[in-house]
């Protein structure tokens, strides 16, 4: 088994049980005058050094600054990105809307389509005129 270790014994100024410890009660009680009480804040900022105080007030300063430039540089980003937004639905519209052009210009550019509108027209076909372009 392990073995305790031997520990010296300590002597502390206790009165012992069997002797009252009578204390004269015409002295009257010493009341402790050294009490700390809250320093007002002004007692405080009189403590602190010029030095920290400047120091302080740049730190508090950069931090003022950073959270506003932070803040400022979040809307520009939303700003930016409802831009780019907006700009690519309309760049979808307009590739819409030039693919139903170019349906429309097919559907309308037809051989059968112009041969049958001549003829409505009373125009007719004139094989010595036409002329074949590869």
């Amino acid at each position: 088994m392990a073995e305790l270790k031997k520990v010296d014994d300590f002597q502390y100024d206790i009165p012992l049980m069997d002797e009252p410890v009578m204390s004269p009660e015409n002295e009257p009680r010493k009341v402790q005058k050294n009490v700390n009480l809250p320093q007002s804040p002004k007692r405080k900022l009189r403590n602190i050094s010029l030095l920290e105080k400047t120091i302080g007030f740049l730190l508090l300063v950069a931090i003022i600054g950073i959270a506003i430039l932070t803040i400022q540089v979040r809307t520009s980003i939303t700003q930016m990105t409802n831009e780019i937004t907006e700009t690519q639905a309309t760049i979808q519209q307009k590739e819409e809307s030039a693919l139903k052009l170019e349906q429309q210009k097919n559907e309308l550019s037809k051989a059968d389509r112009i041969k049958e509108i001549a003829k409505n027209k009373g125009l007719s076909d004139n094989i010595d005129n036409t002329r074949k372009v590869k």
